[in-house]
């Protein structure tokens, strides 16, 4: 997406990760804001970073039925594999 088209586009981002405001993707917090909402700086930011690719619904599930006797920090550590495999 050109820079011309993000401006336009009503897509809310977290003001803290970075990621696109969709369930499940985020670092946690609850502050978003449109590419046109951003400052000229966290615009350049924005575009100079890749973005931040988390897991769907799906994904998280699989993951979750993987992990056998369903400890929590196994599963954030299987979470976390997933996460990392998907961002590199």
């Amino acid at each position: 997406m050109t820079q011309e088209e993000m401006m336009a586009d009503g897509t809310q981002y977290c003001c803290y990760c970075g990621c696109e405001k969709v369930r499940f993707q985020c670092c946690g917090e609850n502050h978003f804001q449109t590419f046109a909402q951003m400052s000229a700086e966290e615009q350049d930011e924005f575009l100079d970073n890749e973005p931040w690719v988390g897991l769907t619904a799906d994904e998280i599930w699989s993951v979750y039925k993987q992990v056998d006797s369903m400890q929590y920090v196994e599963f954030a550590h299987a979470i976390e594999s997933k996460l990392k495999e998907k961002n590199t």
